[in-house]
């Protein structure tokens, strides 16, 4: 390709542009470059640009793409020395716009700074505590014992003597005065700290503002007793004085015990032989009087704030809550002699007091407690100041080609969307923030329409800033993959939150080829997992992070600075989910930034959607637009998102000085709506809603039918029989039938080829069921033959990685099954030339890990059920490419009668995955009676999950049909009920400051994992996890056997093993033995989970089937 580079550099970066350019083109102009260059080289010359980059760099690269025409290609640095097609401008024209900087907008910035640094300066004024400094002092001389009130607690304490001491029950001008004027005796209020200590008294406001702060900044509080907890489930709390009253020492702080030793302990906990600081700590006494005057400036407004339950109260707390834990991580972080350089730079000038705020890495004393909170303090002011700039700091990809392209005729839609978005803008002027609804149907690219609708949204019109949140870690990869070959974002514009390095590894090789930390010593990793980016960030950029986090990692870079993100949602989670430590911080500081994307939002149970409309609030208070997409999202769960994503907004403008409008996004492949809801007006977005699935169900009845349902019975066992063999027979019978309707003819054998999914909701199911198909037991009729794969989650990760690399590319079919095919897959091919059958059944037998994401086409598929929401996904595997032309005659899907937990006796069934949860429970669980028998066999699509029908009675122990569930379900997840259990608590209520939200409805609860790694020595698997990073061998210890498939080897589909995975990874040029490259690769390669309490059971492994347990 020809391409010329322009630069309107300035100053100190001419030289530079210059210099990175001659390299690669031959200059035709003082500062323009022409040459002809591959992708892969103006990548390089753009990624050289970036990282050079300044305020005063300006560059255009434009293609040449024939004698008449040139475009676009991108834009490195300052903008506004081009327009949008690149030109250079011969003339300017200027105006003033009054209160447009990014400082004016944030109208209490200057209280988040007082707020900020009196919290640093008294976050740990109890560390002055008599245990803690005994505790430091012997850090390195035997085991640490937890605190019998934490210093937090003991720092609010004094706090709380501070009010009683000046009298400032209801005045916090009182003790603020005070502080103000060093008038206050710390011997009273020693005295005072150490009375009613299990409780916070009567605080004013603003005191109890900075309590709640000071409380938190390491964990919030929290109830651990399951008993005490409950009793506040249905507690409405209404005002912020009210929570705090109700928090204890016992919620988080305190070690309930009451034996002598520990009484001792926890009146050391209120001694303090060494002073206060207040004497001592002449630069800590000279801020406190600063700020506390400061306060007293600010007191009535924020005092008012606080009476009236204004909104923007919610934003400041955040602000000044994140502003001291990013400070008290930063400082912490720093190096023993870098302490106090930090800040006054006067080391001297620290007080003399033996008074200490934690250790080093080697449990030496580390930094005084005046040296800590001042330089905590000063730190919190600068992050403060910073914050408003950090979104314009964070950069957006542009000039993106793809974007701009119409797109092909099935997926038209898209940029009818955009076109709706475009127009709608135009007749909305001022500031908007978006909520997005994408319902298209399963195959018709909401992936790619997702990254479209964001461009439209976006405050320009016309660049990329969000994050893409995923339900499955597996499908982080394949997604930025995507948008990595459609799209054309490379990876200085991508990230991809990979969790694991060693995916990453796989995956590139086959596309080439809690304690309080402070106080021992260790500072929190704020992100563990690894990205997949390119490093683009310049001296400025790295510069302005440094403000941030002491000596930030490139990955912290990458997570914030990055334009697109994709990652599974649980890291994004984080930023409402945190309960300890600051994991939080730097998700929330993603979303200051970022658009939110949510795909598959409704593949989460009730709990789960109740801690995502968490962080859809969130992604509301920080004014960013956010879009929810697929194909089966009840009516409820959109307007409990929008509820959430509402008043998080209305937090948003009460906080900033000018507000942001609400636009709605409602888009199928059909018809996109886009209109303004006035803040607050729920009613309003629920008809907008309902209006639209109306029009969605009618173009939904007018679609070709691709896809019709049948209920396969199950007979019933005979005596001594087992009723789930009869289940795996029924559906091996199912399959047989489907495929006898349901094949494609080999071009070359002319046999008769189907490739079908059998579903089982679980594991264990899973692997029964494909062992029951390879035995001899599975007796096929005369001229059929059948190839099995087991395909769940739970397998060693490089075998997994295999699996699913050959499924992707086998199942993508978009031929024509009308006419003959030329299957050319080696694997398939030998299978159908040495088989003397006539019909050859290729048999997925799948956990649900198959219904989200993969993008595979199957002929037919049998299903075992869990919930209607699963017909339909798994309807959406079923001729998901290949065209269809007019209505099917045959049905295609067939539905289990009972699922196996049904079989098993289990009184609620449907349930993991499912929703028949307590307290809800179906009245029957046959199939006949609980789905609409007659419209399943006519058509299967989304209808009767998007529309809410009328419900046979509202008693959810004695539910009629199985859609009634899933709708109950979800108007229970937006239900107005108080107290932390529910929606309200989090988002209409003052819940928030504690952690019983989280509690209540934790994210992804009882899925905990512990990871194995299957190291291969000796030719064998020994499973084994680490400890203290030294491997040790656990397969014994957890109860796991390898066994081996003893029947049927010939109708595997795909036979794999362990070393031959491992071998195709041997590097050519390594010279090691074998042996130790096999054990050294599996170390990498070889992860897999088991739950934590997978029980006393025994395990089983085979390379076929994975990990499991034999169903009894």
């Amino acid at each position: 390709m020809m391409v010329i580079f322009v630069s309107k550099s300035e100053g100190k970066s001419i030289p530079v542009v210059r210099r990175i350019l001659d390299s690669f083109a031959l200059r035709i102009g003082t500062d323009t470059w022409k040459t002809v260059i591959t992708e892969e080289g103006l990548a390089t010359v753009r990624t050289l640009l970036r990282r050079s980059a300044t305020k005063s760099t300006a560059v255009s690269c434009h293609w040449i793409r024939s004698r008449s025409r040139s475009e676009l290609v991108w834009i490195v640095g300052k903008r506004s020395k081009f327009n949008e097609e690149g030109i250079v401008p011969v003339h300017y024209t200027s105006k003033n716009i009054v209160h447009s900087e990014w400082e004016n907008d944030w109208q209490y910035l200057s209280l988040i700074k007082a707020i900020a640094a009196l919290a640093a300066l008294l976050h740990d004024w109890g560390k002055a505590s008599d245990l803690f400094q005994h505790k430091l002092k012997t850090a390195g001389k035997g085991k640490l014992e937890a605190d019998p009130f934490r210093h937090e607690w003991v720092s609010c304490k004094l706090l709380e003597a501070l009010v009683r001491y000046t009298d400032a029950y209801d005045d916090d001008k009182k003790w603020l005065t005070a502080l103000a004027e060093g008038t206050i005796n710390t011997k009273a209020l020693a005295e005072l700290a150490g009375k009613n200590m299990e409780t916070l008294g009567s605080m004013p406001p603003i005191a109890s503002m900075l309590a709640w702060i000071i409380l938190s900044h390491h964990r919030l509080p929290y109830i651990d007793d399951e008993n005490d907890r409950t009793g506040y489930q249905s507690d409405g709390v209404y005002s912020f004085q009210q929570m705090i009253e109700r928090i204890r020492a016992s919620w988080g702080y305190s070690r309930q015990q009451s034996d002598e030793e520990e009484g001792k302990r926890e009146k050391q906990c209120f001694s303090f032989q060494q002073g206060l600081l207040w004497d001592d700590g002449l630069l800590w006494q000279k801020a406190l009087k600063k700020w506390a005057a400061r306060m007293l400036r600010e007191e009535s407004v924020l005092c008012t704030l606080i009476r009236e339950g204004d909104l923007a109260f919610r934003s400041i707390v955040t602000y000044a809550r994140l502003c001291l834990m990013l400070s008290d991580h930063y400082i912490s972080s720093l190096p023993c002699e870098d302490t106090g350089k930090a800040t006054y730079k006067k080391k001297h000038s620290w007080s003399s007091v033996e008074l200490w705020a934690n250790t080093d890495r080697n449990k030496g004393l580390k930094q005084s407690l005046e040296e800590h909170v001042v330089s905590v303090m000063e730190q919190a002011l600068q992050i403060a100041h910073q914050l408003p700039n950090f979104a314009a700091r964070m950069e957006k990809a542009e000039d993106i080609a793809f974007l701009k392209k119409q797109s092909p005729r099935s997926f038209r839609w898209q940029d009818g969307a955009v076109e709706k978005i475009k127009q709608f803008r135009q007749r909305e002027r001022g500031k908007m923030a978006y909520f997005i609804v994408n319902m298209a149907s399963t195959g018709c690219g909401k992936t790619i329409a997702n990254a479209k609708l964001m461009n439209a949204v976006s405050e320009d019109g016309k660049s990329l800033r969000y994050v893409l949140a995923l339900g499955l870690r597996t499908l982080t990869l394949q997604t930025g993959d995507e948008y990595r070959t459609r799209i054309g974002l490379d990876k200085s514009e991508l990230a991809v939150m990979i969790g694991s390095s060693v995916i990453q590894s796989l995956h590139e090789q086959d596309k080439m080829a809690e304690e309080d930390m402070s106080s021992v010593g260790e500072t929190e990793a704020l992100l563990q997992e690894e990205l997949d980016y390119e490093d683009t960030c310049n001296a400025e950029q790295t510069a302005f992070l440094d403000i941030f986090f002491q000596h930030n990692p490139q990955k912290y870079k990458a997570f914030l600075y990055k334009p697109v993100l994709t990652a599974t949602i649980d890291y994004m989670m984080a930023a409402t989910e945190t309960i300890r430590g600051g994991k939080y911080m730097l998700p929330l500081l993603r979303l200051m930034s970022s658009d939110l994307v949510i795909d598959e939002i409704d593949d989460f149970d009730k709990k789960d959607l109740i801690a995502i409309s968490r962080l859809v609030h969130l992604a509301g208070m920080m004014g960013r637009s956010v879009a929810i997409s697929s194909a089966t999202i009840p009516p409820d769960l959109a307007q409990g998102m929008f509820r959430a994503y509402m008043r998080g907004l209305a937090c948003y403008n009460q906080f900033f000085t000018e507000a942001k409008k609400c636009g709605v996004v409602l888009c199928d492949e059909f018809k996109t709506v886009a209109g303004r809801i006035a803040m607050g007006d729920f009613q309003a977005y629920e008809a907008m809603h309902g209006a639209f699935v109306d029009k969605r169900v009618q173009h939904l009845e007018k679609q070709v039918i691709k896809r019709k349902g049948i209920i396969v019975d199950i007979p019933e066992a005979p005596e001594g029989g087992s009723r789930i063999t009869r289940f795996f027979e029924a559906a091996k019978k199912a399959a047989v039938a489907l495929h006898d309707d349901n094949y494609i003819i080999d071009k070359r054998t002319k046999k008769r080829v189907s490739f079908g999914l059998i579903r089982l909701a679980n594991i264990n199911p899973c692997v029964a069921c494909s062992s029951y198909l390879l035995s001899s037991e599975c007796m096929l009729p005369k001229g059929y033959a059948i190839r099995i794969m087991t395909y769940h989650s739970r397998q060693l990760l490089i075998m997994r990685h295999e699996q699913e690399k050959y499924l992707d590319a086998v199942l993508k079919r978009k031929y024509d099954s009308s006419v003959p095919i030329d299957i050319r897959d080696p694997v398939i091919r030998r299978h159908l030339d040495s088989v003397e059958e006539d019909n050859v059944l290729f048999i997925v037998v799948a956990t649900p890990v198959e219904e989200i994401g993969r993008d595979h086409d199957f002929d037919w598929a049998v299903v075992e059920p869990s919930s209607y929401r699963s017909f339909i996904q798994l309807a959406g595997r079923v001729l998901r490419h290949r065209m269809v032309y007019a209505d099917i005659i045959k049905p295609n899907i067939a539905v289990m009668q009972y699922n196996i937990k049904a079989l098993q006796g289990k009184p609620q069934a449907f349930t993991k995955p499912g929703y028949e949860v307590k307290p809800y429970h179906l009245r029957s669980h046959d199939l006949h009676d609980i789905i609409d028998e007659g419209a399943f066999h006519k058509k299967i699509d989304a209808v009767l999950r998007i529309r809410k029908p009328v419900m046979n009675g509202t008693d959810k122990k004695d539910v009629s049909l199985l859609i009634d569930l899933e709708h109950m379900t979800m108007e229970d997840f937006n239900s107005a009920e108080p107290g932390p259990q529910g929606l309200s608590g989090w988002i209409d209520e003052y819940w928030w400051l504690t952690a019983l939200p989280q509690t209540f409805n934790r994210f992804r609860e009882g899925q905990a994992d512990r990871k194995l790694i299957g190291v291969y020595r000796d030719g064998k698997i020994h499973f084994s996890m680490y400890e203290d990073g030294e491997c040790i061998d656990c397969g014994d210890t957890l109860h796991i056997k390898q066994d081996t498939i003893e029947y049927g080897a010939e109708r595997i589909w795909l036979p794999r093993t362990y070393e031959d995975a491992l071998c195709r990874r041997i590097p050519e040029d390594d010279d090691l033995p074998e042996e130790e490259l096999l054990e050294t690769l599996s170390n990498k390669y070889g992860e897999i989970t088991l739950p934590v309490d997978s029980g006393d059971e025994t395990w089983f492994y085979d390379d076929q089937f994975g990990i499991f347990k034999k169903m009894r």
